[in-house]
């Protein structure tokens, strides 16, 4: 089962997860409007799985690229141009996606260095990105 959904993730994989969860913002016309103007790149690293996910939104469309995350060269900030990160395990991803835990878990968890972010004003906008998905 290797067959790709999209040109970028591939069928059973981190990545596959993320554009299903956030693919359907792209036929949603508030976020559309909100975003209109706005492009930034997020990058979500599961330390425990195979693939990293690259969220981009450009424009009010919102497109995910999963990339190989064994060689840490692939995931380079330079090379990929992202603007905010997000390092964990699967397990803390999928609590986080779920909507389990509250900011303040997830700094508790920061701290603890169970996660790790760059650019947390920009990793919170994936909350604000859901918020959308609830309408």
């Amino acid at each position: 089962m290797s067959e790709k959904i999209s040109n970028d993730v591939k069928e059973g994989t981190f990545p596959e997860e993320i554009l299903k969860t956030y693919g359907p913002l792209n036929n949603n016309e508030r976020f559309k409007d909100k975003y209109a103007d706005k492009s930034f790149k997020i990058l979500l690293n599961p330390k425990d799985g195979k693939y990293a996910a690259l969220i981009t939104v450009n424009n009010g469309a919102v497109t995910v690229k999963g990339l190989d995350n064994q060689d840490k060269k692939n995931l380079d900030q330079n090379e990929l141009g992202w603007d905010g990160f997000m390092q964990t395990n699967l397990a803390i991803f999928d609590e986080i996606g779920k909507g389990n835990l509250t900011q303040n878990d997830i700094v508790k968890k920061v701290i603890a260095r169970k996660i790790k972010i760059k650019n947390p004003k920009l990793v919170a906008k994936l909350s604000e990105m859901g918020a959308f998905l609830k309408d």
